[in-house]
């Protein structure tokens, strides 16, 4: 063994030899190295760093690498252990013809070195020519004014090579260890190990049920936005655990209730693929289970983001409904608000601005409980609420209507909440006149609001001031002037910056134009860095399924082999492989479709406090992402169905 290159050739011809095996393994870590690059090159890159919002796309770059970091941990320990495992036969063969482990060792040492380069330099080379595209991608989604240039990041090839370069040294130490623990006739007999039936774990089966139920109820019962997201990754962790418990438990039980079943047993194609799979659930349950939980991962990902981006109009509309709006807050800036309205018009006259709309009234607005037919200030005794009055006299300017009202009337708006025609707000009785459809429009400004139910009212002036003195403290008071302005976006930006500085810091000044552009950053990142994890988690879905069926191929090869030998037709054969494949394969798809139902409701929350509200809109993404990812996952199914069938059917009919 003195010959110094006996090892690095002997290294490369195993790699030839196993290309089945580490051909996925070296295009899942190459492509894995190219998002990581990408997404490290987009986070400092130079041309985005100098235009408003980028801090946005910045923040979304960052996550999205520690995610991808994550998961390149799990693709290359997956992947490594799965060769390693399908060359055990042939490394115990390498320590019985003679080579000691030292030998083997360096032998993997080549091997691995081999895969490194080729993983980190085929990746940063596949990163390197797509990112000027991913740039443009990235720039059109967040509608950035910037000229896209051809660059490369030196720090980004570097931490790139860095991780891989750690990763694959990971690897390494795994193999080595693992060697060096081993005996030669364990390496010969791992893959011919077989199974004992499994026992029906009720236990675990009661578990997962549990979780599964609380996860769900926890989804299904939640209705306030803030709530919602505080529970989500709670819902989430026990939704995975439900569904771990579940496919290990509940996949042996439901197989060995078709064993039960002899009118679907005692078939040729069922018998065989029942047995097989009842013997080996304890391995295949975690890997359906995986499945699953990245399936849900990646129906989640690009259906939230998806709905955030094309719905963002409407979470602008929500936040900013009109232009420009002047917002005096009268307890920290008491003025006189008929001097904010004087120097709104002045400014509108200087400037040469026509308002298509210009309305103004004061608001007053408290946050407490309402519980049977009361509002109190107290919170804590009741459902939460955020309680919005109105003179009728600014209600009718603002309308056009004329409304007047006794001391004790109101008109209201409850936005869906159920109230009695006869209410009271701490002791005082009010009688409902007219119920609204709609109220004031006045938007929040900012995302994550939160708010929850609301409740509007119209009052009579001195009713309004009545009710204000029982809380005085809690509420909060606004003059407000709203309007939409004629001319283009930018002569409507540079009508808010004249405004604002005129305002002498008497008045907040919000411009919807200004704040477009943090919008369009925020959720072009959303969609940007959600569609990258999406693909990465759909990348490791394949791979851990195409690993699967090359797994259970080859471990069904042999039983084939004697089926055949015994009188089963290769027809027969072909028949009980595709019913095999088809018995678990797609239920993975269909525990997915019924996690994402379940939280639907939820996520629906989540996004209200992005100020989207459109269920129609994220149900449709939903059903679009769920109908894509079915024809890959389908597309992926036959493809490895073919796989599987040339290495049990094909030696089965050798």
């Amino acid at each position: 063994m003195r010959n110094a290159g006996f090892f690095p050739r002997l290294a490369l011809v195993n790699l030839t030899r196993n290309s089945r095996f580490y051909g996925p393994y070296l295009l899942s870590c190459g492509a894995v190295a190219a998002m990581y690059y990408i997404l490290r090159f987009l986070t400092w890159n130079e041309v985005i760093d100098t235009v408003r919002g980028a801090v946005y796309l910045q923040t979304m770059m960052a996550i999205g690498c520690f995610v991808v970091s994550l998961f390149s941990v799990v693709i290359l320990l997956y992947a490594n252990s799965f060769v390693m495992k399908r060359r055990q036969r042939e490394l115990g063969l390498y320590n019985i013809l003679g080579l000691e482990k030292r030998h083997i060792a360096a032998m993997c040492f080549w091997e691995t070195l081999y895969c490194a380069a080729v993983s980190i330099l085929g990746g940063v080379l596949a990163g390197v020519l797509l990112s000027r595209g991913m740039l443009w991608c990235a720039v059109t989604l967040l509608r950035l004014p910037v000229e896209v240039r051809f660059s490369i990041s030196g720090k980004g090839i570097l931490e790139t090579a860095a991780l891989f370069g750690g990763l694959f040294a990971l690897t390494l130490a795994f193999n080595l260890v693992r060697l060096g623990r081993s005996r030669p006739i364990e390496l010969l007999r791992g893959t011919s190990a077989g199974e004992r039936e499994p026992k029906t774990k009720r236990l675990l089966a009661a578990v997962g049920v549990l979780t599964l139920g609380v996860g769900y109820f926890i989804a299904l019962t939640t209705y306030d936005p803030v709530q919602a997201l505080v529970k989500f990754f709670l819902a989430v962790l026990l939704v995975m655990i439900g569904t771990y418990c579940l496919f290990t438990a509940g996949s042996i039980t439901l197989l060995k209730h078709l064993r039960a079943n002899r009118v679907f047993y005692y078939q040729t194609r069922h018998f065989t693929a029942v047995s097989g799979l009842l013997y080996r659930m304890k391995q295949n349950a975690v890997g359906l289970a995986n499945i699953c939980i990245l399936a849900s991962m990646v129906l989640v990902t690009v259906s939230g983001t998806a709905c955030l981006y094309l719905g963002m109009e409407d979470s602008l509309d929500c936040m900013y409904p009109y232009d420009v709006e002047a917002v005096q807050d009268l307890d920290r800036q008491p003025g006189d608000p008929a001097e904010t309205l004087k120097q709104v018009r002045t400014t509108l006259a200087d400037t040469g601005r026509h308002a298509e709309h210009l309305g103004y009234y004061t608001r007053a607005y408290a946050t407490g409980a309402y519980g049977g037919n009361t509002f109190t200030f107290q919170l804590g005794e009741g459902e939460a609420l955020r309680l919005e009055l109105v003179s009728a006299e600014d209600y009718s300017r603002l309308t056009g209507q004329d409304v007047t009202l006794a001391e004790n009337e109101v008109l209201v708006y409850t936005g869906g909440m159920a109230l009695p025609d006869t209410f009271f707000i701490e002791d005082w009785q009010f009688q409902v006149r007219e119920r609204l459809t709609d109220f004031v429009k006045c938007g929040d400004g900012v995302m994550l609001s939160g708010n929850g139910e609301v409740l509007g009212l119209v009052m009579g002036t001195k009713a309004l001031e009545d009710i204000m003195s029982l809380a005085p403290e809690e509420f909060c008071r606004q003059f407000r002037v709203q309007m939409d302005l004629d001319g283009t976006e930018a002569e409507k930006l540079a009508f808010a910056d004249t405004l604002q500085k005129a305002s002498g810091g008497d008045f907040l000044v919000d411009s919807r134009q200004d704040n477009a552009q943090d919008l369009y950053a925020m959720y072009g990142g959303f969609l940007f860095t959600g569609l990258f994890l999406g693909l990465l988690f759909l990348m490791t879905t394949v791979l851990i399924i195409y690993y699967k069926q090359i797994s259970e191929g080859y471990e069904d090869q042999r039983r084939y082999q004697i089926m055949g030998k015994v009188g089963m037709s290769g027809r027969e054969i072909r028949a009980s492989v595709h019913s095999q494949i088809l018995l678990v394969f797609f239920l993975p798809l269909g525990a997915a479709g019924l996690h994402i139902l379940a939280a639907f409701q939820m996520l629906c929350r989540i996004l209200e406090l992005f100020g989207l509200n459109n269920v129609a809109l994220f149900a449709a993404c939903t059903a679009g992402s769920l109908l894509a990812f079915g024809a890959i996952y389908a597309l992926v199914f036959c493809l490895t169905a073919r796989t599987y069938d040339r290495i049990v059917g094909g030696a089965a009919l050798a």
